[in-house]
Formats: structure tokens, sequence, C-alpha cells
């Protein structure tokens, strides 16, 4: 077969392929992907400078921001909530993962002028998981070093015999002094282009998340850990892009094919 001859075959194959390839996978194989402005893709170069990518994947299962939700033309956001959901939650320093156990209260949500339903748990939960595969009990994890990771700054985690960096990228348009909850000043950036790089043990290179935009707010780590016991860390990032938004990004690295989950909700008013 000349050249021409296989160029064609294999063209015609990829193009069948992608004709029957779903939108959401139901495999653990990552896929091929272009990023969006702002996209929670997973992009991966290998050992061979190969670009692999894993979109977020809800057949894999789902997150749960524990907050009040709108009722939306009687759309419940809590109706996919059961006592088979795990509870990520802090007690002395210490993460676990157990059976959640919380109570959904209705209220009215008078900014939107819509019926809410609030879910309170009866612990300091971080987050409601539902995600195959995960076993009660303690949770190892890290101390966060710097939360924010502003462009051109970087953060490393060694976790066993495992060494994670986690860089920015992206423009910092402009730069004020706030001041926190505590009374301490610190720097805060209006951030465009943004995007979260890791590499794990300099294998491999990820971008884990971009953002196009990101109004008054920014990206920050709210836990590092090892969710699902494979022995490698797991991220949880809040990753909203304005200041009336609540999204969080779950980072699974699932025995190395890595997983990623999303939960966001609107408060604007």
């Amino acid at each position: 077969m000349n050249n021409y001859s296989a160029f064609t075959l294999l063209f015609a194959l990829l193009f069948i392929q992608a004709c029957h390839s779903p939108t959401t996978k139901k495999n653990d194989t990552p896929i091929d992907t272009i990023a969006t402005k702002d996209s929670s893709s997973l992009t991966l170069k290998d050992s061979t400078g190969l670009s692999i990518s894993a979109a977020a994947d809800s057949s894999k299962g789902q997150i749960f921001l524990v907050r009040s939700y709108r009722i939306w033309e009687k759309e419940d956001p809590t109706a996919v909530l059961n006592k088979d959901w795990f509870d990520l939650y802090e007690r002395e320093g210490k993460y676990y993962l157990e059976k959640v156990d919380y109570e959904i209260k209705d209220s009215y949500d008078e900014c939107a002028q819509v019926p809410s339903k609030s879910v309170e748990s009866k612990r300091n939960s971080l987050l409601f998981l539902n995600i195959k595969g995960l076993k009660p009990g303690a949770v190892e994890n890290m101390k966060i070093n710097h939360s924010e990771i502003w462009p051109k700054e970087s953060v490393e985690y060694n976790f066993r015999k495992q060494h994670v960096i986690l860089k920015g990228f992206g423009d910092i348009k402009s730069t004020e002094v706030q001041t926190d909850e505590k009374g301490h000043e610190k720097l805060f950036h209006e951030v465009a282009h943004y995007k979260l790089n890791a590499t794990f043990g300099g294998a491999k290179e990820i971008t884990l998340f971009q953002k196009d935009q990101y109004d008054h707010v920014f990206m920050s780590t709210q836990f590092v850990g090892d969710i699902d016991r494979d022995g490698q860390l797991d991220f949880i990032f809040s990753n909203p892009s304005h200041y009336e938004e609540e999204a969080t990004l779950l980072f699974l690295s699932n025995g190395g094919i890595p997983l990623i989950f999303e939960a966001s909700e609107q408060f604007d008013c």
C-alpha cells in the first residue's frame, strides 16, 4: 500500500470514530479535546509529547455544594441527594469520608423572589460526593501552601513519593490592597486568560482548568489530599467566574487516569 492510500485509510477511520464518539465518555480512557475559554478539561502531555485530555464526565459521579438553592420552575437541584452520597468533612483539623447526614429546609429567596431549599449538614462539610469507588474513613490531607495561585506563581507538594507542582498563568489587569476578615492586608489582582497547570513527578504536564475572566474573585485551593486512596494527590478548588457565583472543581487522580467534577450555583440579585 502506498503512502497516499495509507493516509486516506487512516483519515477515514479517524473520521468514522469521531462521528460515533459521544460527548460524554463512559470509560476511563482520556480523549482528545480543544479547550474552550472557560474549560475544566484536563490537557495532558505524555512522555511522547502527545496532547491527551479528559473532560468532566457526569457518568462517573457528581459533587454537590452544601448550600441554599433557588427553585426555578419546580426544578429542584436537591432532588439528586440521598443517603448513598458521601460527605467530605473536617473535624479537628482532619478530614473524613462518611455517608451524608443532612436535612433540607424550605425557604424563600427574597432577592430572586422564588422558593429555595437549604441543604444543612450535621457536620463541617466541605463537599458532598457521589463517586464510584469511594470508601468511608479518614482521608489523608496536606496543609495548603498559598491558597491562591496567581499568574507567574507556583506551589509545590510532596506526598509519599509524588512531587506535584501547580503553576498559574495569565494576565494581571490591575492590583489593589484588600483587608481580610482578620484585618490582614494582602494584594488582590484582577486576572484574565488564566490557566492552572500541574506537573506530577515531571512525567506529565496537565492544564487543570482555564478561565477567560475573573470578575472581582479568583481561584483558591480548598483541599489537598488523597480522597480516593490511590496514593496520589487529589485537589479541590474554588473557581467562580464572578462574585455572585459559588463554583467548585474536584480533580481526582483516579489511579493515574484523572477525572474532574464540577458544581456551581449562581446567587446574583
